[in-house]
């Protein structure tokens, strides 16, 4: 606990890239709050009962609020406390019988004010964050009351119970950013995020599936619903990322032709990709018939993969098929991201050289170069790539059509 005379020179000078608390030795309580945005504010704090409570008295501005008319409120408090009284206690019923200050509602105000600085992907993610993980299960409470018994049950059974490690973490990250924002806006008194730990990610998982298990899987997702198992497959078949995948158009499907390759190929716009660069993806027999599966269910509209409820929008949340197809499989553990390193495994034991399944799988790798260069690299490998893919489909195939005994040769 930092302890000091304050002064009305100390306070204008003060800063730091975190917040911190000074506690007055004048005055007995009194405390100034800095933050790393700049903001400065004063609470007094005090023991009521056996609790330790803090009364925000309000935001340093000369002439409106002084340090002597903190000091002055600081001791008028005191004597409420001396009295048997408890300040903090009588302003928030006077503010919840005025205006009760909800989570959702402090969460609204965050997005409204913070989130449109953002990339539109980080902006979208941490929307996505906010009104599917913490408005449902915290919007209606008072946010003052938002306990942090509370928050680390709700953080324990995303990362333990569902093994949701970086997602809980994301979670924690973006509700203390929320209580930062409160703080800074003298919205709430306190941060009840602080001092809760993030969950140790690992080095990640090495999960693949054995032959057994794909033929399993590729069954499940043939019984799931559309467009969900037709993803899933896709999935399977291209090694490419989830996200992009969701969000494949009809439009990104063309045939190209140059060179020393010819054949059907989606593009992942740079936009959309991970990399940042643009990605052509050659798309295999069993790809194209994928394709032509989906041309059936929801070929008049702009999306490959469309949301079967939403107008004009990809398919956005597979959770429930995820859940069926763990169930029909009987592969437990089935997780999207692990059909990725599927892929990449056996296109490995196939003979596919590392560079070419890293531009399968559109890494980020070293280099730089003119940009004439990385304009060619896009397409580097292009055929390479092709014969590949269509490798990694015929030995799918042959996995898909032999018997339930395993000859692996992993």
């Amino acid at each position: 606990m930092a302890k000091r005379k304050l002064t009305d020179v100390f306070i204008k000078s003060v800063q730091t890239d975190k917040r911190i608390e000074i506690f007055d030795t004048d005055t007995t309580g009194l405390a100034l709050r800095v933050t790393p945005t700049g903001h400065k504010s004063f609470f007094y704090r005090y023991r009521y009962g056996d609790k330790i409570k803090r009364y925000t008295i309000g935001k340093y501005s000369p002439p409106a609020l002084t340090l002597k008319k903190a000091r002055d409120k600081a001791k008028e408090l005191r004597v409420q406390v001396n009295n048997g009284k408890d300040p903090q206690g009588e302003k928030q019923k006077q503010k919840y019988v005025q205006t009760p200050l909800t989570f959702k509602k402090l969460a609204q105000k965050y997005k409204a004010t913070s989130l449109p600085t953002l990339r539109d992907k980080t902006q979208t993610e941490h929307e996505r964050i906010i009104d599917n993980e913490l408005i449902p299960a915290f919007g209606k409470m008072p946010a003052s009351e938002l306990t942090k018994t509370q928050i680390i049950s709700f953080l324990d059974k995303k990362a333990i119970d569902n093994d949701k490690k970086i997602m809980a973490n994301r979670i924690r990250a973006r509700l203390h950013s929320i209580f930062e924002f409160g703080l800074d806006k003298q919205i709430v008194d306190h941060n009840p995020v602080t001092n809760i730990k993030s969950y140790p990610e690992g080095s990640g998982r090495e999960r693949f599936f054995s032959e057994k298990e794909i033929k399993k899987l590729w069954e499940a997702f043939g019984v799931v619903n559309e467009p969900a198992g037709s993803l899933m497959k896709m999935l399977l078949l291209t090694g490419q990322r989830k996200t992009e995948t969701m969000n494949m158009m009809w439009e990104d499907i063309r045939h190209e032709k140059r060179k020393n390759f010819s054949g059907l190929v989606w593009i992942i716009p740079k936009d959309l990709a991970k990399s940042h660069r643009l990605h052509l993806v050659p798309l295999s027999h069993l790809a194209k018939n994928v394709l032509e599966q989906m041309r059936i269910v929801n070929g008049a509209k702009s999306y490959v993969f469309a949301s079967p409820v939403l107008n004009d929008s990809s398919i956005t949340d597979i959770s429930r098929s995820i859940k069926e197809v763990r169930t029909k499989s009987k592969v437990k553990d089935f997780k999207l991201h692990d059909l990725r390193r599927t892929v990449s495994t056996y296109l490995a034991e196939l003979g596919v050289p590392q560079e070419v399944n890293s531009k399968i799988l559109n890494h980020k790798t070293g280099g730089g170069g003119s940009q004439v260069t990385r304009l060619y690299n896009r397409y580097e490998y292009i055929k390479e790539r092709q014969i590949a893919l269509n490798k990694w489909a015929d030995k799918l195939q042959s996995i898909i059509a032999s018997e339930n005994e395993e000859v692996s040769f992993l």
